[in-house]
């Protein structure tokens, strides 16, 4: 019983102060309107009216101007086009050799210019040339053969001296060490070896040359020599075998040319392979041109180094021509 009379009591206080509190609310908002209204303050929304005059009347306003680059077309269509590609490049002309007569320079020699048969390593006993000048190879190191075409290698001055490349350098074709007068690059302990094993090669060489010279009926020069024998230091196939110097120099005079125009000419066409009738010359490019720089270079060399020789220091009773 005393539970419920709690309860009840609890209820009653809740309700009248949920009336007090709903009567304090609504006097407070009339006495805030009354208050407004005493202040004449206006809560409504204005009419709408027009908007204020601008600071610059709108008769004084003037556009800018808008900027051509503004309006121009896409810049793709503004690229101008480019020119059409050139057409084909020119030919390179082959200068002519030296600072002598005009060689007659052919791009391929006539077809009939190298034999079908293979050059006989040993001729008959009635063609069987002289044997070679074993003068051109006396002295040794110091000899004409080593001053020659050591002057073509680089390696050696016209005079006979020595050069840096002498004691060793690599082959820019190949690659391979090179060591003494001749570039040798087989295998040597020392330059003066190196020379003593090619300047044996060569006079080896140098009479077979001599024998495919006396095939051609030719009757060949100082300078001639050297040519073929420093050929055959540079590329014994050039020299030696078929479509090699001594061919290609009979085919040279038959021509006309003599002199240093019949040994550039005979020089350079001995690499060409008469089988492919194409360049064989790797380490010179393949090409004409590189083929005859190297080769003018080498004849130019070889004229020098003849002209410094002294010439008490060969036989002065030998048969060939010394310089032409």
């Amino acid at each position: 019983m005393l539970a419920y009379s709690m309860l009840y009591f609890s209820v009653r206080l809740h309700s009248f102060l949920a009336f007090l509190i709903a009567g304090l609310l609504l006097t407070a908002a009339g006495s805030r309107a009354a208050y407004a209204e005493t202040l004449g303050l206006d809560f409504s929304l204005p009419a709408s009216s027009s908007p204020a005059e601008p600071a610059i009347a709108a008769a004084d306003y003037n556009p800018l101007a808008i900027p051509a680059a503004a309006i121009a077309p896409p810049l793709q269509t503004q690229v101008a086009q480019l020119p059409p590609p050139p057409g084909s490049v020119p030919t390179t002309r082959v200068l002519l050799p030296l600072n002598e007569k005009a060689w007659n320079d052919r791009s391929q020699p006539p077809q009939s210019a190298v034999s079908s048969r293979p050059v006989s390593p040993r001729p008959s006993p009635h063609t069987m040339a002289q044997p070679a000048a074993d003068w051109l190879f006396a002295g040794g190191a110091d000899s004409l053969v080593a001053r020659a075409v050591g002057s073509a290698e680089g390696t050696r001055t016209a005079e006979g001296g020595y050069t840096w490349a002498y004691y060793g350098h690599l082959d820019p074709g190949n690659g391979v060490w090179n060591l003494g007068s001749f570039s040798y690059q087989h295998g040597a302990s020392s330059p003066a070896a190196a020379d003593a094993q090619q300047l044996a090669r060569l006079q080896r060489q140098s009479q077979q040359l001599a024998d495919q010279a006396a095939q051609q009926g030719l009757e060949l020069s100082t300078l001639e020599k050297l040519n073929g024998i420093d050929l055959a230091n540079q590329s014994p196939k050039a020299a030696l075998e078929r479509g090699g110097y001594i061919e290609r120099l009979a085919e040279a005079q038959q021509q006309g040319m003599a002199g240093t125009d019949a040994i550039l000419w005979a020089r350079i066409y001995a690499y060409l392979d008469p089988e492919t009738h194409r360049w064989d010359a790797p380490g010179l490019g393949n090409t004409l041109q590189g083929i005859r720089h190297d080769q003018a270079r080498r004849l130019r060399a070889i004229s020098h180094s003849l002209t410094k020789y002294p010439k008490q220091n060969y036989d002065s009773g030998r048969s060939d021509r010394w310089h032409q």
